[in-house]
């Protein structure tokens, strides 16, 4: 048998040496990973140091000024360029701005309407602190922007800017709950939406009061949107139907070409009676249209809330549709003047009289085409004339482009009927009506009038 021998110490350390090699090397790379993430603990800057250093840097590359933005809307009775006196421009730089609006707007006369929302730039930089106004954006309407920007010589550049817009027809029909007008907003509608379909069937009055509950109608509205399908406003009524208890019928928009003014006509291309006439003073030529002008006698710039018709004194004025005189007296501007109230929450003025038709006392009706008075120069006028004022549901409208049904057939004419058909035809398929119940709808229209004007 072999003996073993126990090995010696040099034996030992040859063959423990690459361990202990291994383990010391190891160690140093700790300690030295170590020291390095103290120094590098040490050498960065703290939170406040580093953000100091951010900021510092954020505003050497900011511009040294930058332009603000103040935002106002348009009232009633204040002039552009006093709203944006109010907002800090000089009276120089408002003025200027104001009459680059004035001259960009898309027809002369544009009346910003009250509420327009606007927003004045101002370079906060200006000489002795005073701001520089650098432009004014105007919103006139839902579809129309004026913008005017500051020229380096002190002078404004402006321009309408419009949006460009689709229109899209969106059906809304149901029942009367509260009110006409809430059924009709609550599906995107608008109170004008209702007063224009109230106005349609002018046989059931309670209609302009919001109708009775469970009374059934259906309506067609235009929706317009921008290029990026964005809502912009609710366009016109073009479809009115009606089934209620005092009235029933449908009812359809129409721009005939040779007048250029839109109404609504029946079916079969029939539109209502004629309502008002726009000219009381037969032959009598317009002075004075309706809309801000300066007053000839004040010098003022003010409402013209009606027409004038200039004609030879005495000439007969007629009741432009039949009502009840409500006023017939001597008023301050007025003169003497006639207040006649109509139905469809209609009322019209005749002012500057020289004198009243015999036999008229307030409280008396009159018949559309009966002389009311003639013409004359009282109260503030310059000359012989009528001031013609219409008034809807109280609000001032103007006589010559407010929309009146005038009795025409349109079938009498096969171009103008064809082109209506079209149009009734594509209201139609969205309604999905068919056109034996809309032919249903015509005669139980018809029964309901002979019913009420007792021929039956």
């Amino acid at each position: 048998m072999a003996s073993s021998k126990p090995p010696t110490p040099a034996t030992v350390k040859r063959l423990e040496s690459p361990h202990r090699w291994l383990e010391r090397f190891g160690a140093l790379a700790v300690l030295v990973v170590m020291s390095g993430l103290f120094l590098l603990v040490r050498a960065a800057p703290s939170p406040d140091t580093a953000s100091r250093f951010a900021a510092t840097d954020f505003r050497l590359e900011a511009p040294s000024a930058a332009p603000s933005a103040r935002t106002g809307r348009i009232t009633a009775n204040v002039a552009t360029a006093d709203a944006l006196e109010v907002l800090g421009a000089s009276p120089i730089d408002a003025a200027a701005a104001a009459a680059a609006l004035r001259e960009a707007a898309p027809t002369r006369g544009t009346r910003l309407r009250p509420g327009s929302p606007f927003i004045a730039y101002f370079d906060e930089s200006g000489l002795d602190g005073v701001p520089v106004l650098t432009g004014v954006s105007i919103r006139i309407d839902p579809k129309t922007t004026l913008a005017a920007t500051r020229r380096e010589d002190g002078t404004y550049f402006a321009s309408a800017l419009a949006a460009k817009t689709t229109v899209a027809l969106h059906r809304i029909s149901g029942e009367i709950g509260t009110s006409l007008t809430e059924a009709i907003a609550d599906e995107g509608g608008t109170r004008a939406h209702a007063d224009t379909f109230a106005s349609l069937f002018p046989e059931d009055p309670k209609l302009a009061q919001g109708g009775r509950r469970g009374e059934r109608f259906d309506i067609v509205v235009e929706m317009i949107a921008d290029e990026r399908g964005n809502f912009l406003e609710a366009g016109d009524l073009v479809f009115a139907a009606f089934n209620g208890q005092k009235a029933a019928g449908s009812w359809y928009r129409y721009v005939p070409e040779d007048t250029g003014v839109p109404e609504f006509f029946n079916r079969n291309g029939v539109a209502g009676d004629e309502f008002l006439v726009r000219d009381p003073v037969r032959g009598g030529e317009i002075s004075s249209g309706f809309g801000n002008r300066i007053h000839p006698i004040t010098g003022d710039m003010l409402l013209h809330a009606g027409v004038d018709f200039r004609a030879p004194p005495g000439t007969p004025i007629r009741a432009a549709g039949s009502g009840l005189i409500t006023d017939m007296k001597f008023g301050d501007g007025y003169g003497w003047f006639i207040r006649i109230q109509h139905e469809r929450g209609f009322e019209t003025v005749y002012a500057h009289m020289s004198a009243f038709a015999e036999g008229l006392t307030p409280g008396r009706t009159v018949m559309r085409g009966d002389t009311i008075g003639y013409v004359g120069s009282t109260g503030s006028s310059t000359g012989a004339h009528l001031h013609y004022e219409v008034l809807r549901n109280g609000v001032y409208v103007n006589p010559m482009t407010l929309e009146l049904p005038t009795g025409r057939d349109l079938s009498r004419n096969a171009s103008a009927f064809e082109s209506f058909r079209v149009q009734r035809d594509v209201i139609d398929k969205l309604r999905g009506a068919d056109t034996k119940e809309a032919a249903a709808s015509e005669v139980l229209t018809a029964e309901l009038k002979a019913t009420r004007n007792g021929s039956r």
